[in-house]
C-alpha cells in the first residue's frame, strides 16, 4: 500500500473513532442530579465540610456549596468528573441571574453559573 493510501486509511479510521465517541455520548459534559449531589462531592473532596446551602445552576453543570464555617467550595465538570475548589478571594462578576468565578488558582478556569435569582444572595457571599 502506498504512503497516500496509508494516510487516508490512518484518517478514516480516527474519524470513525471519534463518530463513535460522540454516538456513545462521551463527549457530554457530566451534570449534577441534584443539590444533595453537589453537597456529597464537596463534602467528599473536603474533609470536615459541613454543608449549609447549596446553589445549583440552572443548566446543572456546576454548583456552589456553603458550609457552616463560612467557606463557600465550587463544584464544575471537568472533562467527564468534577472538581471541587475552596474559593478564597475569587474575582467575581454578575450579569444578572448569571455569576462569573474565577478562583485564585492560575491554572483554574473561570466558570459561569445561573443561579437564576439566588445570583445576587451568592454573589454578596462570595
Amino acid at each position: 500500500m502506498d504512503r497516500i493510501g496509508l494516510l487516508g486509511f490512518s484518517v478514516l479510521g480516527v474519524a470513525v473513532l471519534v463518530l463513535l465517541t460522540r454516538l456513545l455520548g462521551f463527549a457530554r459534559a457530566p451534570r449534577l442530579a441534584n443539590r444533595q449531589a453537589a453537597a456529597d462531592l464537596a463534602q467528599a473532596a473536603i474533609p470536615g465540610l459541613i454543608v449549609a446551602e447549596t446553589a445549583l445552576s440552572v443548566d446543572a453543570s456546576a454548583a456552589l456549596v456553603a458550609a457552616t464555617d463560612g467557606r463557600v467550595a465550587l463544584v464544575r465538570p471537568f472533562g467527564d468528573r468534577f472538581v471541587v475548589r475552596l474559593l478564597d478571594h475569587p474575582l467575581v462578576s454578575r450579569a444578572g441571574t448569571v455569576l462569573r468565578i474565577r478562583p485564585d488558582e492560575p491554572m483554574f478556569p473561570e466558570t459561569a453559573l445561573d443561579l437564576g435569582p439566588a445570583a445576587g444572595t451568592w454573589a454578596a457571599r462570595l
